[in-house]
């Protein structure tokens, strides 16, 4: 059977998807969380900004954007990025849009009443972030928060176009080798498209699993 010729193969480019994706959602994160604050900021200048990086970034299309980092920088700028350096920037690009929304949101969540009540407490404004609003809006964050690594992901698939060897590329690779066997093409996609199917249900599933632990958690 061909998958017990190749499954070593499959699992590595599993194993660059995961890497590739969780890089890209840990900068998006860092990104992100910057952006959404600046989302529920009291300066205007700051949100006006923090508004224009998330409807910019979250408008385009993720295939444009790794374009335009693949090719779109050397032309401009005659900087290089290796394909995986221009996926995980492009992907990091639209998850951190992604992410700004959620953090705003989470952020949001905590009403002014709780804030006001924690200040007339004596508490000073970086401890009333700390350790009123901060530990609520986590948990408001964590389900959205997986759904945008699901989305990073699925999304990694991309990187195949300009050439990095992820999974999907790897499928496609396998899939030209057998190429005289239609059968064996198909099986070979099929197993690529489960694969994708199991590692974002175990996602979904530990995402649900945090939720329901932080969910106790006041």
């Amino acid at each position: 059977m061909i998958l017990l010729d190749f499954w070593f193969l499959l699992l590595r480019g599993l194993a660059v998807t995961l890497w590739i994706s969780w890089l890209a959602l840990l900068l998006a994160a860092v990104i992100g969380a910057v952006v959404g604050i600046g989302r529920t900021s009291k300066w205007l200048p700051v949100r006006v900004l923090a508004l224009v990086y998330t409807e910019f970034f979250r408008s385009i299309p993720t295939l444009v954007q790794l374009f335009f980092v693949y090719f779109g920088v050397t032309f401009v700028f005659g900087i290089e990025f290796s394909p995986f350096a221009a996926a995980t920037i492009a992907l990091a690009l639209e998850g951190s849009a992604l992410m700004s929304e959620v953090v705003r949101g989470g952020i949001q969540s905590v009403s002014a009443g709780q804030r006001e009540a924690a200040r007339s407490s004596g508490m000073h404004a970086w401890q009333v972030e700390l350790y009123v609003v901060w530990p609520q809006a986590i948990r408001v964050m964590v389900p959205p928060a997986v759904g945008v690594y699901v989305s990073t992901l699925k999304a990694s698939a991309l990187a195949s176009v300009i050439g990095y060897v992820e999974l999907t590329k790897t499928g496609l690779l396998i899939r030209e080798s057998v190429r005289g066997d239609a059968t064996a093409g198909l099986t070979v996609l099929i197993a690529v498209a489960a694969l994708y199917v199991i590692v974002n249900f175990a996602i979904s599933q530990f995402g649900a699993a945090i939720e329901r632990r932080t969910s106790f958690v006041h």
